[in-house]
């Protein structure tokens, strides 16, 4: 693995005194900062300085400028983490980082909204693809372009993934942990079932292949095409577009259209007609027992499925329909508007240790997230893996027809639960697919009408 230049950057580039120089003291006698530009047209705004949460700084660190970043991360995830955050402190003299972790995404908003009404909030925060629009609205991120330089800037990114966070021409969410889900597959099950050693083509090949598996016994038991998770509306929206459809077109709600009415029937009688997919309680535990030949599943998943799964598992694109219909996931790195000054310049040193080459590729390579930056797509260590297991390549490859959320998914707040209200209603009660949409559909219009007004100002 290439040693990257961290040491000597972070080192080079941050210095606190020459900070506060360059700010004035002026400046740092008000209870009031200003703020860089919103990224949206409007003048200068005076930001409100909140407070940090209690950082426990070891003795070896002692003088250094405290940065806080909010993770979702356990298990493997959190374990890389932490060990890029250990390589960062260790690089240079002049910053720590500590990682403060919660449950999952929806733990980290949580925390965040109750850190903002109490004036209290980190420097970094991990905000998934579907949350960050929100506390942008709200004017609670920090805007990035100011802060581009070597190491830090458009270029250092994946193109699709960097654009996601943009807001006209403002960057205020970079890529980090970025997926897409992916179609994986039994081998042992395809071949005992006759059928192709790859993923389906199209949406109806895959029913047509689900059909044929009726019946079929695998070690012992009854197997079935697919284990769906009722928890998550992500590859639904993907389903939706491969149908023609979608949840929405800006704020305008596209539910109750003919064509996403037909991708909820799809799923509706595969489960219900053909039984041959099923709700599952653990949709992953399911297909690495060898219970199910399939699941569509995250591509952040392909390193712990290629240690649990007891079998050869082949993964392959997301079937399509009238268009292909993948949709991008994953998480991204933002920095808080209301964060000290000085605070905040330390955290942009930590995003440029993050996305340098041997930081990014360590991540993508021990996680199984997509590489997220153009150092990491290129590393030896992420090319050297996508030869080994071509899985990796099928997960970059896909990306070329990937795409972000409809707006709706990540600006309205009630947007997921309906989504998945509706997932339930289908999976579960079998309930018609054009009522289910149709109460939707309005639904998700009064959310999206709520904030249109907004919208208009600093999205359309």
């Amino acid at each position: 693995m290439n040693s990257h230049p961290q040491p000597a950057t972070v080192a080079n580039n941050f210095s606190r005194r020459r900070f506060l120089g360059g700010l004035g003291m002026a400046a740092l006698s008000l209870p009031l900062l200003s703020a860089c530009g919103n990224g949206n047209g409007g003048a200068q705004a005076s930001v409100p300085v909140y407070s940090q949460p209690g950082v426990k700084v070891p003795a070896q660190y002692s003088g250094r400028t405290a940065v806080v970043l909010w993770s979702p991360w356990a298990g493997n995830n959190g374990e890389v983490l932490a060990q890029l955050i250990k390589s960062f402190n260790e690089s240079q003299t002049e910053i720590y980082a500590e990682i403060q972790q919660f449950d999952g995404y929806d733990g980290v908003s949580e925390k965040l909204t109750a850190g903002l009404q109490a004036k209290q909030v980190p420097e970094i925060a991990v905000l998934s693809d579907v949350t960050w629009n929100r506390y942008f609205l709200n004017d609670t991120l920090e805007p990035l372009n100011s802060h581009h330089g070597a190491g830090f800037s458009p270029e250092t990114y994946h193109p699709r993934f960097y654009a996601e966070g943009v807001v006209r021409d403002e960057s205020y969410w970079v890529p980090f942990a970025r997926s897409t889900p992916l179609f994986y597959y039994n081998k042992e099950i395809f071949s005992a079932a006759g059928l192709p050693d790859r993923a389906p083509a199209t949406w109806d090949e895959y029913r047509g292949w689900g059909q044929e598996l009726a019946g079929l016994q695998y070690k012992g038991k009854s197997v079935k095409m697919r284990a769906l998770n009722g928890a998550d509306d992500w590859y639904f929206s993907g389903l939706l577009w491969a149908f023609g459809g979608s949840i929405s077109q800006g704020l305008d709600v596209k539910l109750d259209t003919p064509e996403s009415i037909a991708a909820a029937e799809f799923d509706r009688a595969m489960v219900h007609d053909d039984k041959s997919a099923y709700l599952a309680q653990s949709f992953v535990t399911d297909f690495t027992n060898g219970q199910v030949a399939s699941i569509t599943q995250s591509t952040g998943g392909l390193t712990g499925l290629a240690k649990d799964a007891k079998f050869e598992f082949g993964t392959g694109f997301l079937p399509k329909g009238l268009h292909a219909g993948v949709p991008t996931g994953g998480s991204g790195l933002s920095i808080m508007r209301n964060a000290d000054p000085v605070r905040k310049a330390a955290a942009v040193e930590l995003l440029k240790f993050l996305a340098a080459e041997e930081a990014s590729s360590t991540w993508t390579t021990k996680t199984g997230y997509l590489p997220a930056t153009a150092a990491a797509l290129t590393s030896p260590t992420v090319t050297s893996l996508m030869a080994k297991n071509p899985n990796y390549k099928v997960a970059v490859d896909q990306l070329e027809i990937a795409q972000g959320p409809d707006h709706v998914r990540k600006y309205v707040n009630n947007g997921i639960t309906e989504m998945k209200d509706v997932i339930q209603k289908l999976y579960v009660k079998n309930d018609s697919s054009e009522k289910v949409m149709k109460a939707a559909a309005q639904n998700l219009s009064r959310g999206a009408d709520s904030i249109r007004t907004k919208y208009n100002e600093k999205v359309a």
